[in-house]
């Protein structure tokens, strides 16, 4: 039986423990690491398409703003740009999803 540094609270704990008594993190043995395939997540929305999705929120946002300090006509044009934007890049995320 060995001892462990825990991965989140650096307490020693048992390699043998299935998790930390402390902070009750899994703990994982170097012997249960071989045996486990490692997964991989990868990004698949371009910072393009978030950029565009975070300028839309804005301009909406803006828009309501706007619209609620009294600039009715102004803010009313900005909601609607900011919805129309808000809603292209969704379904550009979705065409573009693999």
């Amino acid at each position: 039986m060995a001892l462990i540094k825990c991965e989140e609270c650096g307490t020693e704990v048992s390699d043998r423990a299935e998790k930390c008594p402390k902070c009750a993190c899994p703990i994982s043995s170097p012997q249960q690491n071989n045996n486990v395939a490692k997964t991989q997540v990868i990004e698949q929305t371009s910072k393009a398409l978030k950029k565009q999705l975070l300028v839309g929120s804005v301009v909406l946002i803006l828009g309501f703003f706007f619209w609620i300090l009294g600039s009715k006509t102004l803010g009313l044009i900005l909601l609607i740009i900011g919805v129309l934007a808000v809603i292209q890049t969704k379904v550009s995320i979705w065409w573009h999803h693999k």
